[in-house]
């Protein structure tokens, strides 16, 4: 090692050991040799954090190696003391490039000391990189993030200069790899790993710490408005489209943000916060950023806690399904069994779908939970085929579902692997879902037609107006909710339902009359002219082995 290419630091209170060292520093090859000294601990890392000393001569002090080997990981740390306080093999593993004896110590032993240290902690350097370093994307990894989260805390204390975390999730990338392969998945965390680079400055650290989470650390940012318009960047940049074998991708991100000081002292209060304000962002409809925000902090673990209960539950097949039968209102016979989501909370008993599902949407289970369903439908038909009925099982589709990457062919994936034919189901949509995304709709009934399923519209009525867009989309039929005709002006309330009735029907769209809660209400609606009828007094949702129960009764009580 060349001494024009030195900044020496000799670290000492003794003022003999610091003479000492600068003889020996002075006695090196090179002309430019530059030697600072400093007697205090905390002088040592104020001149590493903002000079460039390339070197440290110190004293075998295991606390102050340590916060060195912290504040400068490049810089090459030499422990010149006595044999006697050399005997500490913690001296290497805290950072200590070389150990040299002081009074053996000569201006040739002091180069090549200088010589072996630089490739050794370059040969540590490059091995250190590989192990920090995500093999995927080339980002640092969790290791590495933690490692400079910690360094920027402590740096941040004493220069009191703040910086921002940036929580970074993708969203619904579980349903890409799913569709498409872990192989084209890995491609895109790639492009993805590209894209944060580019969205970043140059001294940002970004690194990869799960699957499809990253974490952003931007050093010396003391303004929010900056941070977020930082993180307005990256969705921007991650929501252009991506072309990977042939397939056109669409990616969002939702991103938590915390900043040192004000949302958390430690490193382990700052990933706490900007994971609670992902949650958030989450929360309010993902692909957007959410700043934390100390107020939301009691409810957080709450959510947190619902949707660790909701993951265990999947995991633990905690959902059932309840079936509810749609008869003919004319011929009394069973046309389909609606599939009702129930889940079997270890605590709270049996839930209905009002008390979670807006929490799994919320969490982005309700896809994973959508496919667990179908699931559990093809186990049910089957049996109820083995029965000798025939009638379809009605489920329901959320808009997330609707809305997933290439959804037509990979319900159509699952139809095949759980051996479901198309006419075995009728899938049952919310009319606002369609309404919301005219285009997906027309795209989606379309496609979902050829592919022989039957589309209904759910809690159909609310508008006039949209009747001319269904009459063009190759949909079954209609699904009213007839509890009006129990509320309010019934005079008023029957006029509607039968011009809703005369509408579908003059549009070639069958009619289902659900929520039918009476005898009355149901004569009523029979004489109206809906097709089917549905209800608590039609049948009240039953589990799959009461189901199969009354099937087989009914099927010994026709053969009598």
């Amino acid at each position: 090692m060349k001494g024009s290419d030195v900044c020496v630091l000799l670290i000492g209170a003794d003022r003999d050991y610091r003479e000492r060292l600068k003889s020996l520093c002075l006695a090196l090859p090179g002309n430019h040799i530059l030697i600072q000294e400093c007697t205090a601990p905390e002088q040592a890392s104020q001149r590493l954090m903002h000079g460039r000393v390339s070197v440290c001569l110190l004293p075998a002090n295991l606390s102050l190696l340590q916060s060195l080997r912290q504040t400068a990981p490049d810089c090459l740390l030499l422990v010149a003391d006595s044999t006697s306080n050399l005997r500490d093999v913690q001296l290497i593993d805290a950072g200590a490039d070389e150990l040299l004896a002081l009074e053996e110590l000569t201006p040739s032993a002091l180069e090549r000391s200088l010589a072996t240290a630089a490739r050794r902690h370059l040969q540590s350097q490059r091995l250190m990189q590989q192990a920090r370093q995500d093999p995927l994307t080339g980002l640092a990894n969790r290791a590495r993030m933690e490692e400079e989260l910690e360094r920027l805390v402590l740096r941040s204390q004493r220069t009191r200069q703040g910086f921002v975390l940036l929580y970074i999730d993708l969203d619904f990338f579980k349903q890409i790899n799913d569709s498409f392969g872990h192989g084209l998945g890995d491609l895109l965390l790639a492009v993805i790993a590209n894209r944060l680079r580019r969205s970043m400055r140059a001294e940002d650290l970004v690194a990869r710490i799960g699957g499809d989470e990253f974490v952003a650390l931007l050093a010396g940012l003391q303004d929010l408005d900056d941070a977020a318009l930082i993180a307005a960047k990256i969705i921007n940049s991650l929501g252009e489209p991506v072309t990977l074998g042939g397939h056109h991708l669409l990616v969002s991100a939702s991103i938590g943000i915390a900043a040192f000081p004000n949302h958390g002292l430690n490193a382990t209060e700052l990933l706490q916060n900007a994971d609670q304000a992902l949650y958030q962002a989450k929360a309010q409809g993902r692909n957007g950023f959410q700043l934390y925000q100390p107020d939301q902090q009691d409810r957080v673990p709450n959510n947190l806690l619902i949707e660790q209960e909701l993951r265990d539950a999947l995991m633990t097949e905690q959902f059932d399904l309840h079936f509810q039968p749609m008869l003919d209102s004319h011929t009394g016979e069973t046309l389909a069994w609606e599939a009702l989501l129930r889940w079997k909370h270890p605590r709270l008993g049996l839930l209905a779908p009002s008390a979670f599902l807006a929490q799994a949407e919320h969490a982005g289970l309700i896809l994973p939970i959508g496919q667990q369903v179908l699931g559990m439908a093809a186990v049910a038909l089957r049996q109820w085929r083995e029965t000798g009925h025939s009638a379809r099982l009605a489920i329901n589709l959320s808009e997330r579902e609707l809305r997933q990457p290439r959804f037509c062919e990979h319900l159509q994936r699952q139809l095949q692997q759980l051996e479901l034919a198309p006419q075995d189901l009728r899938l049952e949509v919310r009319e606002e879902v369609l309404l919301k995304h005219p285009e997906l709709a027309e795209s989606l009934c379309n496609t979902l037609h050829d592919m022989g399923l039957q589309v209904w519209l759910d809690n159909f009525g609310d508008r006039y107006g949209a009747l001319g867009f269904f009459a063009q989309l190759p949909i079954t039929g209609i699904k009213l909710d007839s509890r009006t005709l129990q509320q309010g002006d019934e005079q008023q309330a029957a006029a509607w339902l039968k011009n809703l009735i005369g509408l579908a029907h003059s549009i070639g769209k069958q009619v289902v009359a659900g929520r039918v809660e009476n005898a009355r209400v149901a004569r009523c609606l029979g004489d109206w002219g809906a097709d089917a009828l549905q209800g608590y007094w039609i049948g009240k949702p039953q589990p799959l082995n009461s189901l199969l129960a009354q099937l087989s009764e009914t099927t010994r009580s026709s053969t009598r």
